[in-house]
C-alpha cells in the first residue's frame, strides 16, 4: 500500500538526518520517493531534501507527530498520495529556493573510469604488482572473496552473512590508499558489487558549503557521478564540524541517507589517519553501522621506498649510476623514522628533485648533448639540506612485470 511507503521512506530519512520525530517534511520527502514521476514538478528531491537541515542527535526509531500522523490518515491511494504531495510542497517548500542546473553547491570532481576489458584476476594481477602493502593485498582479496562468496550465495537462494562493502582505509600520507581504492573499484565491477567502477575523489571542500542548505547539494551531486562506483573521501575526518557555524553534520547525514539509498550501486571508501577516522566513524551511528571493515596502510621502508624511486627512473627511461642506489638508501633510511615523513609522496618529490638536478647540470654550458639525457649520477642526487618535500597528489607504484616495462597506476 502506497501509506506504506511512504512511511518507510519518511522513517529512512529522519533516521539518516536523526530527526527523533517524522514531521510533515519527512512525509513529503517520502511522497516524492513513492510516486515517482507521478510527484509534484515543483518538489524535485534535491529541493525537498534542504528541509531536513538540520541534522539531530537522536539515535533510536524516530515517532510520527500527531500532524504527519494525520496526513498519512488522509492517504488511501495514489491520487490521495498526490494532493497530499501537492498541499505538502506548496506549504514547506515556499521558502526554499528552485534548483537550476549550474547553480551554488555543484561539485567539479570528475570520475576515474574503469577500463572496459578489465577481468578480476587482470586487475588482482595490478594489485599483486604494487610494490610492499602485503597485508594490504591480503586484505583486499580477503574482501573480494567475501563479496563473490555472498553473490554465489545469494544466486543459489541461500542466506548470506551481511559484509558491508563500504571500506575505511587507515594510514599516513603517500602510502597507497588512492591507487588501491581505485583498485578495488574496478574488482567490485568485476565481481558485479557495483555497476560502472568508477572512482570520484572528493574532499571537504568537494561537500561542505559555507551556506544553510548548499551543503546538502554538493553531496547529492558528488554521489550522483559516484553511483555505479566509489566515492572516495580522503581525509574524511575532516568533515567533522569544526564549531556551530560548520556544515559538517549536514555533509555526513547526507552522506549517510544517501549511501542508504543507493546501497545496491555504491560504495564508499573514508581514507585518513588511524586516530582520526576512529573518532570521525564513532561521531555518527549512522557511519559506525556502515563502516565495518578497516585495512590499515603501513608506512613503506626505506628498501620499498628505492624500488619506488627504480620504478619512476624506469618510467622516465633514466638511468641510475653508481651510487645513486646507495645514496637513496641512506636518505631514506634517514627519512623514515620522521613522523612527517611522507612515504612514496617524498620518494616522487626527491626524483623530481634528481631529475631537475641533471637537467641542469646537462645544460650548465648552455647546450644539451645526446648522452646527457638518460644518465642520473651521484651528484644529481639532492643532499639533505638542499630538498624541500612538497605535497603531490596521492600515488601508488607498481613494480616492473616480469621481463616486462614497469607499469603505472591509472590516474
Amino acid at each position: 500500500m502506497i501509506r506504506d511507503k511512504v512511511l518507510d521512506e519518511a522513517r529512512a530519512v529522519a533516521i539518516g538526518w536523526h530527526h527523533p520525530q517524522v514531521e510533515p517534511r519527512h512525509l513529503l520527502y517520502g511522497l516524492v520517493r513513492a510516486l515517482g514521476s507521478d510527484s509534484p514538478s515543483s518538489a524535485p528531491l534535491a529541493r525537498v531534501k534542504l528541509l531536513m537541515a538540520p541534522a539531530g542527535s537522536a539515535t533510536g526509531k524516530p515517532t510520527t507527530s500527531p500532524e504527519a500522523d494525520a496526513i498519512l490518515a488522509s492517504i488511501t491511494d495514489v491520487p490521495t498520495a498526490k494532493t497530499a504531495a501537492d498541499e505538502l510542497a506548496t506549504k514547506l517548500l515556499a521558502g526554499v529556493p528552485e534548483l537550476a542546473v549550474g547553480a551554488a553547491g555543484t561539485t567539479a570532481v570528475t570520475p576515474t573510469a574503469a577500463p572496459t576489458t578489465d577481468t578480476t584476476a587482470s586487475v588482482l594481477a595490478e594489485l599483486d604488482l604494487l610494490i610492499g602493502l602485503g597485508a594490504v593485498k591480503a586484505s583486499v582479496r580477503r574482501l573480494i572473496a567475501v563479496q563473490s562468496f555472498n553473490i554465489e550465495r545469494r544466486a543459489a537462494a541461500l542466506p548470506e552473512v551481511n559484509a558491508s562493502h563500504h571500506l575505511v582505509f587507515t594510514g599516513n600520507p603517500g602510502t597507497g590508499k588512492t591507487t588501491v581504492a581505485r583498485l578495488v573499484a574496478r574488482l567490485y565491477r568485476t565481481i558485479g558489487v557495483l555497476s560502472k567502477g568508477q572512482l570520484v575523489e572528493a574532499s571537504r571542500a568537494d561537500l561542505i558549503a559555507g551556506y544553510v542548505g548548499q551543503t546538502a547539494l554538493k553531496v547529492q551531486d558528488v554521489i550522483r557521478k559516484s553511483i555505479g562506483g566509489i566515492l572516495f573521501i580522503d581525509e574524511a575526518y575532516a568533515l567533522a564540524p569544526e564549531g556551530p557555524w560548520d556544515y559538517g553534520n549536514e555533509a555526513i547525514a547526507t552522506l549517510v541517507q544517501m549511501m542508504e539509498e543507493n546501497r545496491r550501486d555504491l560504495a564508499v571508501i573514508a581514507a585518513g589517519y588511524p586516530e582520526e577516522m576512529k573518532r570521525f566513524i564513532d561521531s555518527n551511528p549512522g557511519l559506525r553501522s556502515r563502516f565495518t571493515t578497516y585495512i590499515d596502510f603501513p608506512d613503506y621502508s626505506a628498501a620499498e621506498l628505492v624500488q619506488i624511486f627504480e620504478v619512476m627512473a624506469a618510467q622516465a627511461k633514466v638511468n641510475l649510476g653508481p651510487g645513486v642506489l646507495d645514496a637513496l638508501r641512506g636518505r631514506f633510511a634517514d627519512k623514515v623514522a620522521d613522523p612527517n615523513f611522507g612515504n612514496a609522496r617524498f620518494a616522487r618529490s626527491l626524483f623530481e628533485d634528481a631529475y631537475a638536478n641533471m637537467a641542469a647540470r646537462a645544460w650548465s654550458d648552455g647546450k644539451i648533448e645526446r648522452t646527457e639525457i638518460e644518465g642520473l649520477i651521484l651528484a644529481d642526487v639532492p643532499a639533505d639540506d638542499d630538498h624541500h618535500f612538497m605535497e603531490h597528489r596521492t600515488i601508488g607504484f607498481r613494480a616492473p612485470a616480469e621481463g616486462g616495462p614497469a607499469t603505472t597506476p591509472d590516474s
